[in-house]
């Protein structure tokens, strides 16, 4: 066999993924709120984009006056401009304000908001900061105090040993826990707490309620959580009823004191998608326009500037800046375009559900919806990550209702595993004290319902509904007979 170099030409296809398909795949999953911090990101970056929201109708105002030259929009000028007064002024939160320092300026300056006549909220490491700045004077008990509440988690538990703080600090442990005792009598109380038992000791002592029974519930506590009353009633040495008392007011107490000064706000969760019911009987899917930022891209800026003298560097600034804002105003359209398809193909796969409830939601795949989109299965799950879908029954997570199939019995449509935990917790709801099912009596219960379900399938959706054995229900409906 001869061996020989040869050159020649060939074709071949290959899929090259650009910096526009990675940004609009990006785009795809992000929620509405990352969408528009992002735009608005890119519309720092970029003087030919101009970013409309929703609440604002009018775009913002050109910057002619301020841009005499193309230098004032080169990268370098933009870093000088970091520090001027005139980037100062700007409000980049605004929706719609943009390089008008007059526009930002005044909102910054308006003192006719709400913000005026709202407390200021206290995060729970000051509130304790300044209830110890009045317990210990300036010195080391201080010190060890604000490392104490340093070392607090959100709930207002101590989330550190106090013999690995007192190594940190250098001191012997009992000081830390002389120190620590007296932060345990800050409000909140409950707060500096080393576990669940300690906090409610704390409370029941404040009541003056710490009584030997109650100390001995408190030391069980995982009898109390599995209803496990005769075993708890004859460890306190009290009757049943007086078990049932003090059961109450432990749940009357406070597990997480800290959380009550937990000022970080939970963003809502929005609907990107609004389903109406028409009067024919269908459904009407649209955008949620509140929600979508407008992308435009300001030419006739581009023309004014291209009009002038540009040296190569210049030219190619605002080349890339047009080639940008063009291609992400094509993606943000795309991206909603997609997330209509598959909410319009997701109604009318769901329209049962829509009409009759949860014991009608079909089994869907992304693969389903894929195909009568017309796209991959990759884009259907950016497509519904992080997107919510309004209706007539509520706001739901799009994955909502992507759910598995659970067969069926004499050959009738398989049912999804939202609908059979749906049938699991309401068979669970109408038990009495003396019909209190098993899995096994759940299992029956559902084959003659239609629903072909294991006993361990069962087991396995009562943990995720958070459903007590049984047994623990047996208990708990007995306990409750008693109060």
């Amino acid at each position: 066999m001869q061996l020989r170099h040869d050159i020649g030409t060939f074709t071949k296809q290959t899929v090259g993924i650009t910096s526009q398909v990675i940004q609009s795949i990006r785009i795809l999953q992000f929620s509405a709120n990352e969408l528009e911090d992002f735009l608005r990101d890119q519309a720092e970056r970029n003087p030919l984009m101009e970013l409309v929201s929703p609440q604002v109708e009018t775009a913002r105002p050109l910057n002619t006056a301020a841009d005499a030259s193309l230098r004032e929009r080169t990268p370098e000028a933009r870093t000088r401009d970091a520090s001027s007064p005139r980037s100062v002024d700007r409000d980049p939160g605004k929706a719609g304000v943009g390089r008008s320092g007059s526009a930002s300026g005044s909102s910054q300056t308006d003192d006719n908001g709400i913000e005026r006549y709202l407390a200021a909220s206290v995060s729970l490491r000051e509130h304790l900061l300044h209830q110890a700045a009045m317990a210990f004077d300036a010195g080391t008990e201080a010190m060890i105090a604000a490392e104490l509440i340093e070392a607090l988690d959100p709930t207002g538990y101590l989330g550190q040993s106090v013999k690995s703080i007192a190594r940190r600090l250098g001191t012997e442990e009992e000081r830390v826990e002389a120190v620590l005792k007296r932060v345990q009598g800050f409000e909140p109380t409950g707060v500096g707490a080393r576990g669940l038992a300690e906090c409610l000791e704390l409370q029941l002592r404040e009541k003056n309620r710490f009584d030997p029974a109650m100390a001995t519930l408190v030391e069980n506590l995982p009898l109390l959580a599995k209803y496990d009353l005769k075993k708890l009633a004859r460890l306190c040495g009290v009757s049943l009823e007086d078990l049932n008392e003090m059961a109450a007011e432990i749940r009357d107490l406070d597990p997480r004191p800290g959380l009550k000064f937990d000022t970080a706000p939970t963003p809502p969760a929005l609907p990107d998608v609004l389903v109406h019911r028409t009067e024919g009987g269908g459904y009407k899917v649209e955008l949620n326009s509140e929600l979508l930022p407008r992308v435009l891209v300001n030419r006739q800026y581009h023309a004014e500037i291209t009009a002038g003298k540009l040296n190569a560097k210049d030219k190619r600034f605002v080349a890339d800046c047009m080639k940008n804002a063009t291609w992400l105003a094509r993606n943000v359209d795309q991206r909603a375009r997609t997330v209509l398809n598959v909410a319009t193909e997701i109604v009318a796969q769901q329209d049962e559900f829509l009409k009759h409830g949860v014991e009608h939601l079909k089994p869907l795949n992304l693969s389903d919806v894929a195909e009568t989109v017309g796209v991959h299965v990759s884009t259907v799950c950016r497509a519904i990550s992080n997107k919510h879908l309004m209706t007539d029954r509520g706001l739901f997570d799009m994955r909502f209702f992507f759910a598995n199939s659970i067969g069926s019995v004499d050959g009738a449509d398989d049912v999804s595993s939202e609908t059979v935990r749906h049938k699991i917790a309401a068979l669970v709801n109408a038990e009495t004290v003396n019909s209190v099912l098993s899995d096994e009596a759940i299992v029956n219960a559902l084959r003659e319902d239609g629903v072909d379900i294991a006993r361990r399938t069962v087991a396995k959706y009562r943990d995720i509904m958070n459903i007590p054995s049984s047994l623990q229900r047996r208990r708990q409906k007995k306990a409750e007979a008693l109060v």
